[in-house]
């Protein structure tokens, strides 16, 4: 009896974690603060599930940018081939409340657009927003 107890607590405890991590992964929700600016890359993270980028700002300070998983990235022609480590580069996105990390909506480099957030139908994450930015 008091083994299954102890298994029914710890697949509870597993599925209460899992969800919350998932729950708090996912979606645009907690990224509130519109954030733009200049950026050079120091770090390329490109793989599942999502592809990241780490660079710094003006002020020194390291960011994580959270990009769309790979495998829509480079249906949408976002590669390794598209960033260098030390570009420097603008965007728009979101940021974290808490943390120095940005849910990125666009990339540009010299004037030109290098990437978009895109969802699976083509959509941008502005037009999902119902944003009146432009990338």
């Amino acid at each position: 009896m008091t083994r299954t107890i102890t298994m029914i607590a710890v697949s509870a405890v597993a599925a209460v974690l899992l969800v919350s991590t998932a729950a708090a992964h996912h979606g645009w929700g907690g990224y509130r603060e519109r954030i733009q600016g200049t950026f050079t890359i120091s770090e390329l993270k490109l793989g599942n599930p999502h592809d990241r980028l780490i660079a710094t700002d003006a002020q020194g300070r390291e960011w994580n940018l959270l990009l769309a998983p790979p495998a829509r990235n480079r249906r949408f022609g976002f590669s390794d081939e598209s960033i260098a480590v030390g570009d420097e580069v603008e965007l728009l996105g979101q940021r974290h409340p808490s943390r120095l990390e940005i849910k990125v909506h666009c990339i540009s480099r010299g004037g030109s657009n290098i990437y978009t957030y895109r969802y699976d139908n083509g959509r941008t994450s502005l037009e999902r927003q119902r944003s009146d930015e432009r990338c």
